[in-house]
């Protein structure tokens, strides 16, 4: 076997392995398909070229060889077209043109003109025009193209393939009598195998990156080829030998070449980028040191302005509501001051999935989701892109922590499209992370301070506290006293507001018995309790304050397991949530208590109380801070009887949420408490009497929702353990 043939038989093999890298990508585009079938019309070129040497002269293999050396100049001017992604007319005439000329060649083949010169000659001339005038195409389109990376790209390609071109044709000079060493055969492959990087993503690393690697592969290419020459020259005898040999040299000589090559590449051509490099690792030292987010805001800001890479730059941050991300600081044009989540869903989740979001890369996805036919991804990516263009950003970099996304780092450079390159795009990223790490430990270092200062001010608080109750004490008294001594008909002018006075003392003095409440700390009962007695006895004491206008309705499950909390506290709570109910309903509607067990996931259960009520319910806003100390929704509450309530259920191991009545229309307050579990001997001896010291009695709901007896002054009693949502 020749030379010639040997390396058909390899173009073909390679050829068709480039393709194969290409065919088996999971979703693939029109350029996809068209560059497989220029690929596999080479490797059917080089295939029928082997046979045809091989077979010796086959007038069959010779025919097929000629109709696929015409048809490989017209699959690449198809597959050009569809890479410019654009339609001139210059590149319809050249496809008109392509098709008429290759119909007639075909048809020459297979007349008595096929083994002239003159057909041969006109096959020539057909294949250096067509594929001259293609890859002039690409360089025009890449002159005129709006990104410098994608003009480079094409620029780039349509200058390698002149070259490779210049090779292909020395591979059609037999078909004109001249036969020269197979040497295009490499070029060519090489070319193919370029040609396969730049569409199987979306954007070249940069034109310098790739002809370095170019390089690389030429070189270690002929490398081989000329170390494996070498060693058949001087032994013909043992060719696999001296293959084993030159393998051995390339993969020795591989890593420092390359390294050589991508350094001297760096040094030369990419001084931006290693400017830019140097500058983010500045400012990672300076967003590590920060201690406040102005100081962190301030860094980022003026480090993206002494940047020669970005013309407007921005720093997006999470607000103290968590209701949306604010504008923090900016360089060059102010853009958009806020961004709602509502109105960029698809921006944030797409952000916080991906912690990068390059504009163009987005732009050529939405391209590729439509022309697959997936409108629902082509119309999220839309939206995603409505937001980066609102934000005047090329580069999105998420402010991430582990389970929430604090803000967002903006950059754009408006000379370039395209701007950044993947490189690029991963400093940015580790920029970002860092700041997400400033974020977090701002924020641990501002909740310990402000534990510290609440705690101090808690003791000084309830110390202050203790020293009011006095006073108001010797106030009342000497207001009752002055009351209770003077004639009714010697009673000075304004004696009525002697009346208010102790009105407004015993208010007084019920917010700070409140706070002293909150302020101390809560212990849980020993002893398990029955939670029936305890809401049953705690239904009968709000029984008197009820009006007739308001429906209560009791749903509680029969023989309730003990739950650990004291009788007191349970009631306390369960008090605070009756009146709170009563007074959201202003006395008119229906009031529903119920209980029943739950499963925990844990394989545990618990006793669940609710409290139901008809109201106008609590706006979402509310609810975040309904258990926060001093927040109410009353003119005259003081907001700490929620508070005290979740302290003395969290005591008992349980917990308490507000949540939308079932109805549509109310609150519903869920108590949970976890069942006291009982010993096993204790289990087997019959079931331990109830603990409680409450009298437990049978409770149920008649027609008019009336309960059962009440005591005289429970009224007073539930308004002094209630306090106020």
């Amino acid at each position: 076997m020749d030379l010639r043939s040997q390396t058909s038989l390899l173009g073909a093999v390679l050829s068709l392995a480039v393709a194969a890298t290409v065919l088996l990508r999971p979703r693939k585009r029109r350029v996809h398909w068209l560059f497989a079938l220029f690929d596999l019309t080479v490797s059917a070129w080089y295939g029928t070229s082997f046979l045809a040497r091989w077979a010796h002269g086959s007038l069959f293999w010779e025919r097929l060889n000629l109709v696929f050396a015409v048809l490989l100049p017209l699959a690449a001017v198809q597959f050009f077209r569809a890479f410019l992604l654009t339609e001139s007319r210059r590149s319809g005439q050249l496809n008109r043109v392509a098709l008429a000329l290759a119909c007639t060649m075909i048809v020459a083949v297979f007349t008595p003109l096929h083994p002239s010169l003159f057909l041969g000659t006109l096959i020539f001339t057909y294949v250096f025009v067509l594929l001259g005038t293609a890859l002039m195409l690409v360089y025009r389109a890449g002159r005129r193209a709006r990104s410098r990376f994608d003009g480079a790209r094409l620029t780039y390609l349509a200058l390698v393939g002149t070259f490779a071109a210049v090779f292909t044709l020395a591979e059609y000079l037999p078909y004109v009598g001249l036969d020269i060493p197979p040497v295009g055969t490499v070029l060519i492959l090489v070319f193919l195998y370029v040609l396969s990087q730049s569409i199987l993503r979306y954007r070249l690393l940069d034109l310098y990156e790739l002809g370095g690697k170019l390089f690389v592969l030429t070189a270690l290419s002929f490398t081989l080829a000329g170390i494996l020459w070498v060693l058949v020259w001087l032994d013909p005898g043992n060719f696999y030998l001296h293959s084993v040999a030159a393998a051995l040299v390339l993969l020795i000589t591989f890593e420092p070449v390359h390294s050589w090559v991508e350094q001297r590449i760096s040094a030369v051509f990419l001084r931006e980028r290693l400017d830019f490099e140097r500058l983010a690792e500045g400012l990672r030292r300076k967003l590590a040191n920060a201690t406040s987010l102005d100081e962190l805001v301030r860094a980022i800001v003026v480090t993206l302005g002494e940047s020669r890479r970005v013309t407007h730059g921005a720093v997006y941050l999470l607000d103290r509501e968590r209701s949306g991300f604010q504008l923090a600081g900016h360089v060059g044009e102010r853009p958009v001051g806020r961004i709602d989540p509502a109105g960029a869903r698809a921006f944030l989740e797409r952000l916080t999935r991906e912690s990068a979001l390059v504009l163009e890369n987005v732009e050529r996805e939405r391209e590729e989701r439509t022309e697959l036919g997936d409108d629902r991804e082509a119309r999220a990516l839309g939206e995603v892109l409505d937001s980066m263009r609102e934000l005047n950003t090329s580069l999105v970099a998420a402010v991430r922590g582990e389970t929430e996304l604090y803000g967002f780092l903006c950059l754009r450079d408006d000379r370039l499209r395209d701007a950044y390159t993947p490189e690029e795009v991963g400093i940015v990223r580790a920029l970002a992370a860092q700041a997400a790490s400033t974020v977090e430990s701002l924020r641990l270092y501002e909740r310990l301070r402000d534990r510290d200062r609440l705690a101090a001010l808690g003791e000084m608080a309830a110390g202050l506290a203790h020293e009011i109750r006095n006073p108001l004490g010797s106030i009342k008294a000497s207001a009752q006293f002055l009351s209770e001594s003077a004639d009714e008909s010697r009673r000075e002018p304004g004696h009525e507001f002697l009346g208010i006075i102790v009105e407004e003392v015993d208010r007084l003095n019920r917010v700070v018995s409140s706070f002293l409440d909150y302020a101390r700390p809560t212990t849980s009962s020993d002893e398990p309790i029955d939670p029936t007695a305890t809401i049953e006895r705690t239904l009968q004491l709000v029984r008197p304050e009820l009006g007739p206008d308001l429906v209560v309705e009791v749903a509680l499950a029969p023989a309730l397991p003990h739950v650990r909390i004291d009788p007191e506290r349970l009631r306390q709570v369960l008090l605070n949530l009756v009146q709170n109910a009563t007074q959201a309903m202003d006395g008119r509607g229906t009031l529903t208590v119920r209980s029943q067990v739950v499963d925990l996931p844990d394989h545990r259960r618990a006793v669940e109380i609710a409290v139901l009520d008809t109201g106008p319910g609590l706006p979402a806003r509310v609810r975040e801070n309904l258990f926060v100390p001093f927040v109410t929704t009353k003119e005259r509450g003081t907001g700490l009887g929620l508070a005290i309530s979740q302290r003395i259920v969290s005591a008992a191991g349980g917990r308490i949420e507000a949540r939308g009545a079932e109805s549509g229309r109310g609150t519903m307050f869920v108590v949970r408490l976890p069942v006291h579990e009982e010993p096993r001997a204790e289990a087997q001896g019959g079931v331990a009497p109830s603990q409680s010291s409450e009298p437990s009695g049978s409770w149920g709901v008649d027609g008019t929702g009336a309960l059962g007896p009440s005591r005289e002054g429970a009224g007073e009693l539930a308004s002094r353990l209630a306090t106020d949502r």
